[in-house]
């Protein structure tokens, strides 16, 4: 079995009833929803590791891969703004806890970006990996927020499916429930489960 490789601990995330602006914002939902993969990363066995319960579905194996890819383009995106000396994508690992690693470290690398910008550089633009037109630093910041949380329920689904969150079937709450109004249709509808 590898050695694990020493990351460094989590810088301490902003408190969400406390946020001050929007860089904060973006950190605490990037660097959350990492460590909410990491979490769900953390409980599929090696076993289970590049495993889906469809073709049509990604493995843990290839969701972690695919945010640390776009965790690892978006930080050079934004770090250097010269785009003839940006470099391929690292290929990700293929051992679960190097990967794991891997994805916690650079979680961290973008909690120091965010906390190494101003909000006035929010404005100023980037060639995106596609060329022009440039695109805001803002942008890649909200890009990253929207993928890390698709790729969070991406696992997720993965860990429901492997009994690994709880093994009662699917019986989400339901807003109209909670608040007690009545004559509402049941949710979830009848569902067809067969394929």
């Amino acid at each position: 079995m590898p050695e694990e490789t020493q990351v460094p601990s989590p810088l301490a995330m902003p408190d969400y009833e406390q946020l001050q602006n929007e860089l904060e914002v973006f950190e605490l939902m990037t660097a959350g929803y990492v460590g909410s993969i990491l979490r769900a990363a953390r409980l599929i066995p090696d076993d289970k590791w590049n495993w889906s319960y469809s073709e049509r579905t990604p493995t843990a194996r290839e969701i972690c891969g695919h945010t640390f890819a776009w965790l690892w383009c978006d930080r050079q995106q934004i770090q250097v703004p010269d785009r003839a000396r940006h470099r391929p994508t690292p290929d990700p690992p293929s051992d679960r806890q190097e990967m794991i690693s891997m994805l916690q470290a650079e979680a961290r690398e973008w909690q120091i970006l965010v906390r190494s910008l101003s909000t006035d550089q929010l404005e100023e633009g980037r060639v995106p990996w596609e060329g022009d037109p440039p695109r805001l630093i803002r942008s890649f910041l909200f890009h990253m927020g929207q993928n890390v949380i698709y790729k969070a329920g991406q696992i997720w689904m993965l860990a429901f499916e492997l009994g690994l969150d709880g093994t009662e079937p699917y019986d989400a709450p339901y807003p109209n429930a909670i608040y007690g109004f009545t004559g509402t249709a049941s949710w979830p509808a009848p569902r067809n489960t067969v394929i």
